[in-house]
Formats: structure tokens, C-alpha cells, sequence
């Protein structure tokens, strides 16, 4: 199953790739066009985590739902800690996660998810343009961003 999710989001980032990437794999490619990820960590209040999940799970759906530029949104517990989480999501474009942080469905989670968290931190890894970072920032998270120094996409196409 895993394979197989891979390689979808592989062949969507591939359709992406001339693009985001031209014939240089990124190299002077301009920043915000290319696909990246998002990791967002979440650890729950004692006694919250089943509140947690059931409203992650309603804001994973209205996510796929409405949001085309997210091409891979999962929710995965913490193997060391039962009230530990983490969302890993897959952008087209930086234009996909402003569109993100401006979804009321997002909105609403967000609000309602956290008082019931002790922590919430966000990493960004890819060339993400500033103003997205920049508006992620503005909504209180702590983020850190890593931007990328080299890379590719291999093409994994039959």
C-alpha cells in the first residue's frame, strides 16, 4: 500500500517536475513552484488523544475533499509516545499551502483541535516561497524551514 502511495504522488510530483524543476532538477528554478512537504507535529493533552484523532480525521477528509494541491495527507501516531502525532503532507506548490491555511475546514480544526494539545510545531522542507512561510508564521506556529540544497525527482514512470 505504501509503495503504491508513493508512487502516485511521485508520478503527480512528475507531472509537476517540468514545471517546478525544468532541465536543471531545481537548480534556478524559481522558489514556490516546486512540490514540497510539510510535517507538522502535534502531542496531545492526557486522556484527549481519541478527541484528537476523531477531529483529525474529519479535517483529513474535508482536506481531500477540497484541496487538489495536496497530494499526500497522512496522520500517523508517535511509535514512542501514545499521545504523540504527525500530520505529513505533500504540497504541489507553495500556491496550495497558502490555499490550505485559508480553508475554513483547516480554520475550524485548528481552533478546536487546540486546546486539546500541549504542543504544535510545523517543518517545512523545500524551496517554499516566503510569503507562504511567511503566512504560515503569521498564524502563530512555531515553524521551522529547511530549504533544500540538492535533490531530484526520479522518474519512476513505466
Amino acid at each position: 500500500m505504501i509503495h503504491l502511495m508513493l508512487k502516485i504522488i511521485v508520478g503527480m510530483c512528475l507531472t509537476l517536475a517540468p514545471l517546478a524543476f525544468g532541465d536543471d532538477h531545481g537548480h534556478g528554478a524559481e522558489t514556490g513552484m516546486q512540490p514540497f512537504v510539510l510535517i507538522a507535529r502535534l502531542h496531545a493533552l492526557p486522556g484527549q488523544a481519541p478527541e484528537v484523532i476523531a477531529l483529525s480525521g474529519a479535517a483529513d477528509r474535508a482536506v481531500q475533499a477540497g484541496e487538489p494541491g495536496m497530494l499526500l495527507h497522512t496522520f500517523d501516531r508517535d511509535p514512542d509516545d501514545p499521545l504523540g502525532f504527525v500530520w505529513t503532507e505533500v504540497y504541489a506548490d507553495s500556491a496550495a499551502l497558502e490555499f490550505h491555511l485559508q480553508n475554513p475546514d483547516l480554520i475550524k480544526y485548528l481552533e478546536d483541535v487546540g486546546p486539546l494539545l500541549d504542543v504544535f510545531t510545523v517543518e517545512l522542507y523545500g524551496n517554499v516561497a516566503d510569503a507562504s512561510v511567511n503566512m504560515l508564521r503569521a498564524t502563530g506556529t512555531p515553524t521551522k524551514h529547511f530549504k533544500t540544497e540538492l535533490g531530484y525527482i526520479r522518474d519512476l514512470t513505466p
